[in-house]
């Protein structure tokens, strides 16, 4: 099994001084300490693979060991929540939100600042979604109550069951009440637009899609219908194209993903510059998730979706009993 990169746990480089990572780890376990993020699973799992780099680069013998071996990764990740998840952390920091060059609703670009996260390194796959059904027996294709979707989920399952040999693709035809429904048992939440476009740079300043400013069918699964394909519904297995910066897979194309927000074409305009959300609070949306009415956000663009769709700044947005096989999720738990 590779191990960790724990220099980019201490976020440092692989030259660091040994006064370096001492003062890198102190401000980290002070951060993620238990004892001042009581309950945090997530604070509890960086605590823990903090301590775990700095007793390895702190020792010359065993640093020395390691150096051997190492390899850079961009990210390092935990298994957390109900789902027993891969998340990965995407570090705190600002970003250039937006585009001038996109739609109306892109407009203007804006820094915003956003706390450390984790995010799931995958869309919720089918064998996932299944778990959660039947511990939630309420949100089974036979038994949602009819508000809380369009007519349209879980449309590729039969019953109760997904299609055979269909477990690690991405669940589609899900409304964003459902998908709330899925994050608040797995102990997580739906991410911020914010967040996700965060995330979705993958550390990349300016680009266009996630790996740089030109098209690569090898890079993500789109445009099924855009390029004289056949129509037939073909989402791929999470993780079949190669991860962004942050080692998160399939943030553009494959499948849509829904945001906690709600939309507002204008609300750029006017965002703070940190942690923004549109609409209610975060803790108002996971309180009273079930009576929300105004459209929510979905990002990403799809197997359906043309080239622009794919763009990192594209925003997209439907009523939250909406259910199309071109929209999953994915999940996101803060670090503090």
């Amino acid at each position: 099994m590779p191990k960790p990169d724990y220099y980019s746990i201490l976020r440092i480089s692989s030259d660091a001084s040994a006064d370096e990572i001492k003062k890198a780890y102190r401000q980290l376990a002070l951060k993620y300490h238990p004892d001042k993020n009581p309950d945090n699973k997530a604070a509890a799992a960086t605590f823990r693979a903090v301590t775990e780099a700095y007793d390895v680069l702190s020792d010359d013998a065993q640093r020395e060991r390691y150096n051997r071996n190492y390899q850079p990764k961009p990210s390092f990740d935990v298994v957390l929540g109900q789902d027993d998840a891969e998340m990965v952390l995407i570090p705190a920091g600002a970003f250039l939100m937006g585009s001038t060059t996109g739609e109306k609703d892109e407009d203007p670009i804006h820094s915003v600042h956003i706390d450390d996260f984790y995010m799931d390194r995958y869309t919720v796959t089918n064998a996932q979604y299944k778990v959660f059904v039947e511990h939630n027996p309420e949100w089974r294709k036979s038994s949602i109550p009819q508000e809380y979707h369009d007519g349209n989920y879980l449309k590729l399952w039969s019953k109760d069951g997904f299609p055979v040999g269909k477990a690690d693709y991405p669940v589609v035809a899900v409304s964003w009440y459902a998908a709330m429904a899925y994050t608040r048992w797995a102990g997580k939440r739906l991410p911020t637009e914010a967040e996700w476009e965060k995330a979705a740079r993958g550390g990349l300043v300016g680009r266009t899609y996630p790996w740089g400013d030109s098209i690569d069918r090898y890079k993500a699964n789109y445009g099924i219908r855009w390029d004289g394909r056949t129509s037939t519904i073909r989402t791929t297995p999470v993780g079949s194209y190669p991860p962004n910066g942050y080692g998160l897979c399939d943030m553009v194309g494959n499948v849509r993903e829904w945001c906690l927000d709600a939309y507002q074409s204008d609300y750029y305009e006017f965002s703070p510059p940190e942690n923004p959300i549109a609409g209610e609070s975060i803790e108002e949306v996971l309180s009273n998730y079930k009576t929300c009415k105004n459209a929510r956000v979905f990002r990403g663009g799809s197997w359906y979706s043309g080239p622009d769709s794919l763009r990192v700044t594209h925003r997209l947005r439907d009523i939250p009993s909406f259910a199309v096989t071109s929209v999953g999720f994915r999940c996101v738990i803060e670090a503090l």
